[in-house]
């Protein structure tokens, strides 16, 4: 894993357990968080460790993400990847854990369809969301773009689907603006390196790669988890 990370250039990143998202029981995440936790620990400075939950037993769930914040000094929850086990974002065991990450002030990173993407953003503008991939098709990318653009407290990744597209990119930094279009590998399923060289191809400034590409990721953690300023 380190190894392959080390040939593609990428240096530091937030890691998360896949045992997590296909998790039946709090036993089987939390197993999965304390493997995170571990390598956390042997790479110091290298990884942020990202807490995963499924909302099954949600009283259990959110001692589980409380317990993560406090213990390991996670301010990251996710890749939630809610297809994995068949649970739903628009239920009131999901708006709990918008709820406990929006109080810890904590990143979240939620895979998602487009109208969950649009449910979430609405529903929860004060939590700090980071949706991951471009999207599959140029419409649904478009859609994708749109509702990131309009929602400030959203980013979206560039891993997976979407990228790969020429001017794609430019078209999300253009309308959305580099501050919230950040890299994403989605290792270990997709190659980092490909991510990385299409954003160094990108018709961008060198301020606009040095963001999407190291500069939003370290910014996120670092305001994160500690108590939101207060709205006047």
């Amino acid at each position: 894993f380190v190894a392959y990370l080390d040939k593609c250039g990428v240096r530091r990143g937030v890691i998360s357990s896949s045992w997590s998202n296909k998790a039946q029981t709090p036993e089987d995440y939390r197993s999965g968080n304390r493997e995170v936790a571990k390598y956390v620990e042997r790479y110091k400075g290298r990884f942020r460790g990202s807490c995963v939950i499924t909302p099954f037993r949600i009283e259990e769930a959110l001692r589980e993400i409380e317990h993560c914040h406090k213990e390991y000094g996670f301010v990251w929850l996710g890749e939630f990847c809610n297809y994995m086990t068949g649970y739903k974002y628009d239920t009131p065991e999901w708006a709990e854990v918008m709820k406990l990450a929006t109080a810890l002030n904590l990143v979240l990173q939620i895979h998602t369809t487009t109208s969950e993407m649009r449910y979430l953003a609405e529903n929860f503008p004060d939590a700090v969301i980071v949706f991951p991939h471009l999207g599959a098709n140029r419409n649904d990318i478009f859609e994708r773009i749109e509702i990131v653009a309009k929602h400030e407290n959203t980013c979206i990744e560039l891993s997976g689907s979407g990228i790969e597209r020429v001017g794609i990119l430019e078209k999300a930094v253009k309308e959305i603006g580099a501050d919230r279009v950040l890299y994403g590998s989605d290792f270990t399923i997709n190659d980092p390196a490909a991510v990385i060289a299409r954003v160094r191809n990108a018709f961008l400034t060198a301020e606009d790669r040095e963001k999407i590409l190291f500069r939003i990721v370290e910014r996120l953690p670092a305001n994160a988890g500690a108590k939101p300023q207060r709205k006047a």
